[in-house]
């Protein structure tokens, strides 16, 4: 019987390997969806260890007069874990500790299917109005900020689409937070006539009806370590990676 997250990726590679824009596409979107719901942490085997913040006790003499002291190790505040990719799709657990975000960036031209294995988050989304990235280089963006939302364990994977609510950031709640995250394309995939499929990262320069984004360079404050898949393994599609 194939694990949870096989079940997954199937699907995933189903929704993913064809046309966009047929019935059959969307239909198979939704069921990719109700599919991704069953997940959990388990799914995964998620190293709990993961989500917390590498600690270590100092016994000094220093130490027996003020108490024991934590010193925490210089630690990448998210870890990926990549479960599969190929040309068409990407599956990986984002592993976002205490305090943690993903700053806002977008995917271009992309589908998302993000589901809270652990903990809860905050989305934040903006949808560009600008719908042509081949104009989007080096402008800023003009666009619609969407309502945030609050995700736990317990609610339904939520879906990025290819403009709409398509840039977003993820804020950790009230503790550490882990999801899984299907892309298709994958990033650093052709865009026609445009080039590669890069993650671009944004600021919120404007407070209006009209906000504005501007392109930034990557935030000193983010960065990220990795950690090996150690889930079920797959019997299908392994010669796709090679």
């Amino acid at each position: 019987m194939a694990s949870k997250i096989e079940c997954v990726l199937r699907q995933a590679l189903t929704t993913f390997s064809g046309s966009y824009t047929s019935k059959t596409f969307h239909d198979n979107l939704v069921k990719l969806k109700r599919i991704a719901n069953e997940l959990d942490a388990r799914s995964v085997a998620l190293d709990v260890r993961l989500l917390r913040w590498d600690t270590f006790e100092l016994n000094n003499s220093l130490d027996q007069l003020s108490g024991s002291t934590f010193i925490r190790r210089h630690q990448a505040p998210v870890t990926y874990i990549e479960v599969f990719e190929d040309q068409n799709v990407s599956i990986g657990v984002f592993v976002l500790r205490d305090g943690a975000k993903i700053p806002l960036h977008d995917h271009p031209y992309m589908y998302g299917v993000l589901k809270v294995i652990y903990g809860k988050v905050k989305i934040q989304s903006y949808t560009p109005k600008q719908k042509d990235y081949s104009q989007l280089n080096d402008c800023n963006i003009s666009a619609i900020k969407l309502a945030p939302i609050i995700v736990g364990e317990t609610d339904d994977p939520c879906v990025l689409c290819p403009v709409e609510g398509n840039i977003h950031q993820v804020d950790t709640i009230d503790g550490p937070a882990a999801f899984v995250d299907i892309l298709a394309p994958p990033y650093k995939t052709d865009i026609p006539e445009v080039g590669k499929r890069c993650c671009r990262y944004f600021k919120e320069v404007n407070i209006s009806k009209d906000i504005t984004l501007a392109i930034v360079s990557d935030p000193k404050d983010y960065w990220s370590d990795t950690a090996p898949y150690t889930g079920p393994q797959f019997s299908i599609c392994l010669e796709s990676k090679t």
